[in-house]
């Protein structure tokens, strides 16, 4: 004899009227979507079978469904043929009657009703196409099968939908009877379960899946890192703003490096401060002698956030903001801290701009100095005695700027001497006379010297010149021009990383291109220890430390005779950081009353002494 058939929970859906119907129930649906090509899953029932008889009003607040997707879409298709068919019954009635009736022709309207059936007309067809368009939606609404149809795609895999308010809220795929269990009573509770459960070992695959694939990430990370970090040969050898960029990515997280930034970041800012204070000075001297009015307020600049930019972006930044002046020729002028790449960004502005030139004030100090010593040569009287405002005043008077024909230059005619600055600035104009007294001519002229500049800036402009000046706040006041700008860097660190790089990439070149493999990252490292402070590398052994003096001591004395780190920045070319204001215009040597001459980048007595004091320490390192 059969055994008893035991009740099943779970009501079959075969029809979208039956599913909308059930959709109206209150409480929670658990519904399984399957399809004939496969069937459901039963081996949950005696899961739910239990939960009906144990649970306490169970039927009341749980509803189980079993929803035969194939079932449903045959009851849409079926549906839809049925009305189809009906309109076309509909249609072809209609057409019976209009033939038996006959059209008739209506009257034409009034005159004087043109306008209102105009405006009905309008007003009717809107109302048609709302009519038509409530139409396509009702047929749509008459044939979807809600919530079941985003979920389609049938698969082997089990598919529980639990639906609360007619939303689904959870969803399961596996035949998981603890999860059901689980997932049944958060839903109740308005909670979302985690949804697609793995069992123990799946959960372990997965993770083994994670850790593999985190390991390769790591390793493809270790790889671009150590490819990043091998700066090619032929990028070291350009020495400029890609060189520069590409040492910093090569020592991305590098805390040896960040210290070198962050402590050659100071460094700049303290000298930037000093170069400011002996400027004032100058400026203040200049003033007490009235060649400078008192009364000049600090001129606004537009500021130009060169950070994550290239120069010749800067570069392009600025030549749009100018707009139309330099069409007829203008004076623009450029400041910032030094590291910003001002030297570079105006190299950019010289290429860019038509007619351009740059100034240096350099070569006007050197004459100066130039007339000063052989005043104090020929009136046997210290350089102190030449220097006086009287006989600054004949000397500026000796210099005149104008248009030869040659183009423009200064004219230095007194003292016996007749010569153009073009024809003797590489000769008469470096003497030792020259070179040695020209700091000290610097820190009493800054106002002549910014007076003569400028007239002469007027004069080029005039004439359809671009004129690109580059200095500091503090004298570029005084130049006639609404074009100002300054660079900025929103963290200024990068200042530092990009000085610390040019440091890095000027000193590891003769020794990277020695290499055969090309693997320079070594070497930019050693470099880099071998310029850290003495504290940092107190744990390495007494030989590396004394490796390290040696090429410190080398380093910085090729750096002060190229002048490659000289105060004033010329951008990220550290070999033409000594030629920042011959190249890079204007504002060099005026700005520096203690070098006064950026074309050499010397300071005689505190050159002497650097070197002496950097011997020094590596004698210390050696012994």
């Amino acid at each position: 004899m059969a055994g008893k058939k035991t009740k099943d929970y779970r009501k079959k859906v075969e029809d979208v009227a039956v599913w909308k119907e059930k959709l109206e129930f209150t409480g929670l649906t658990v519904a399984e979507i399957y399809s004939d090509v496969f069937g459901p899953c039963d081996v949950m029932k005696p899961t739910i079978d239990n939960f009906c008889l144990t649970e306490e009003d169970a039927e009341k607040v749980v509803q189980f469904l079993q929803v035969n997707l194939t079932d449903l879409e045959k009851d849409v298709k079926q549906r839809m043929a049925e009305e189809k068919k009906k309109e076309a019954e509909r249609a072809m009635l209609a057409q019976r009657q209009a033939a038996m009736a006959g059209t008739k022709k209506p009257e034409a309207p009034a005159k004087d009703d043109k306008k209102e059936e105009g405006e009905e007309g309008e007003e009717g067809d809107s109302k048609d196409a709302e009519v038509e368009t409530k139409e396509e939606e009702s047929w749509e609404d008459k044939f979807r099968i809600p919530i079941v149809e985003d979920h389609s795609k049938i698969t082997p895999r089990p598919l529980f939908l639990f639906i609360k308010d007619k939303v689904v809220v959870d969803t399961l795929t596996t035949a998981n009877p603890p999860l059901m269990l689980l997932m049944i009573k958060n839903a109740m509770s308005g909670r979302k379960t985690t949804g697609q459960q793995t069992s123990g070992l799946q959960e372990k695959i997965a993770a083994k899946r994670a850790k593999r694939a985190e390991e390769e990430k790591r390793k493809a990370e270790d790889e671009a890192l150590a490819k990043m970090r091998n700066v090619p040969i032929d990028v070291l050898e350009k020495q400029d703003s890609t060189t520069s960029s590409a040492i910093i990515a090569a020592f991305k997280g590098h805390q040896g490096f960040k210290q070198l930034a962050e402590l050659t970041t100071k460094e700049i800012k303290n000298r930037d401060e000093e170069d400011g204070k002996k400027l004032k000075e100058g400026i203040q001297l200049a003033i007490d002698k009235n060649v400078l009015p008192n009364d000049k307020e600090d001129a606004d600049t537009i500021m130009v956030d060169v950070m994550g930019k290239t120069a010749e972006e800067v570069a392009d930044e600025i030549v749009e903001k100018l707009g139309d002046a330099p069409k007829s020729g203008c004076v623009m002028t450029l400041e910032g801290l030094s590291g910003t790449g001002k030297g570079t960004t105006v190299a950019k502005l010289k290429e860019k701009l038509p007619n351009a030139m740059t100034w240096s004030n350099g070569d006007i100090f050197r004459s100066i100095t130039l007339l000063a010593a052989k005043f104090a040569e020929e009136k046997k009287v210290e350089l102190d005695e030449a220097l006086k405002p009287e006989n600054l005043q004949s000397f500026m008077a000796m210099l005149t700027f104008d248009k030869f024909e040659d183009g423009f230059d200064v004219e230095i005619k007194g003292l016996g001497y007749n010569e153009r600055v073009s024809k003797v600035n590489k000769t008469l104009l470096k003497s030792k006379q020259v070179a040695t007294n020209i700091p000290k001519v610097a820190r009493v002229t800054q106002g002549e010297v910014i007076v003569f500049v400028k007239d002469a800036l007027a004069k080029m402009a005039q004439d359809g010149k671009n004129v690109l000046v580059e200095g500091r706040a503090a004298t570029l006041k005084y130049i006639d021009t609404p074009h100002r700008y300054e660079l900025i860097m929103s963290d200024e660190n990068i200042i530092g990383q990009r000085r610390a790089a040019q440091r890095i990439g000027a000193t590891a070149l003769a020794a990277c291109k020695e290499l055969k493999d090309g693997d320079t990252w070594p070497v930019l490292e050693k470099t880099l220890k071998g310029m850290l402070p003495a504290e940092v590398e107190d744990s390495q052994p007494a030989e590396t430390k004394k490796e390290k003096a040696k090429e410190e001591a080398n380093t910085n004395r090729e750096e002060e005779e190229g002048a490659g780190e000289t105060k004033e920045s010329a951008g990220d070319k550290p070999e033409e950081a000594a030629k920042s204001s011959a190249a890079a215009a204007g504002g060099g040597d005026a700005e520096k009353p203690a070098a006064a001459d950026d074309a050499d980048g010397e300071k005689p007595a505190d050159k002497t002494k650097e070197e002496e004091a950097k011997k020094e320490e590596a004698k210390k390192a050696e012994s």
